[in-house]
């Protein structure tokens, strides 16, 4: 909270507060031991998306590549 202000400048208010939030879990798990984190797609149709999430890694490989 101390670097607020600078965090926010050389970022923005937005990651400031995803920061928070992500070190507020932190400090949860550590304390009780365990935090799961999940992360849902939503697509209006089934085969909107492969039904593995492969392609995901694919283009991380492609974007690290350059």
């Amino acid at each position: 909270m101390d670097a607020r202000e600078a965090i926010e400048a050389l970022y923005d208010a937005r990651f400031f507060r995803m920061w928070q939030f992500y070190l507020a879990g932190a400090v949860n798990a550590f304390r009780h031991g365990g935090l799961v984190n999940y992360q849902v797609q939503l697509i209006k149709t089934r085969t909107a998306l492969p039904i593995t999430r492969d392609y995901m890694a694919e283009a991380e490989r492609i974007l690290r590549l350059g």
